[in-house]
């Protein structure tokens, strides 16, 4: 096999290599999340590894809250600034994204807002964990353990 050519799959088989159901697939290439790399003689979609990538971005943007429009615009603005393969567009241009100036505000205020709350979230998991680590561990591991200021014990 060529390895400058990229790979190509089905829909069924981006569901089986990303664990989404193909049925939800379909709905995300109906709204325009996902689209095809390449099309077969008979019409069949193939898509490329790049859509294995967006998938996860897909599933992980909807967990941290962001709604299936905002996934489409955030998938907009990647089609634009990536090549289907997912290499950066070095030459992209801003006339080349096709959404406002208040879209793209408000996506740069969402992520901001998503950013500050994983951060809060990443120092209340650290807290817990050293918690856990000076009371539960293994003594080898708790052994020595010294709290931080603002540990509070959990």
């Amino acid at each position: 096999m060529d390895p400058s050519l990229p790979s190509l799959y089905t829909l069924s088989d981006l569901a089986r290599l990303s664990g989404v159901s193909r049925r939800i697939l379909q709905h995300y290439a109906k709204l325009g999340l996902l689209e095809p790399g390449a099309l077969t003689h008979g019409g069949r979609k193939l898509y490329t590894d790049f859509a294995l990538y967006l998938i996860q971005d897909i599933q992980d943007l909807n967990q941290l809250g962001f709604t299936l429009e905002e996934i489409r615009k955030i998938m907009v603005l990647k089609k634009a600034i990536f090549h289907p393969d997912g290499t950066y567009r070095a030459d992209w241009r801003r006339e080349d994204i096709p959404l406002s100036d208040a879209d793209l505000l408000a996506m740069w205020a969402k992520t901001g807002e998503v950013l500050s709350s994983m951060e809060r979230q990443e120092r209340m998991i650290r807290r817990f964990h050293r918690f856990l680590t000076k009371h539960f561990a293994p003594k080898e591991v708790g052994h020595g353990f010294q709290p931080e200021p603002g540990d509070g014990g959990a």
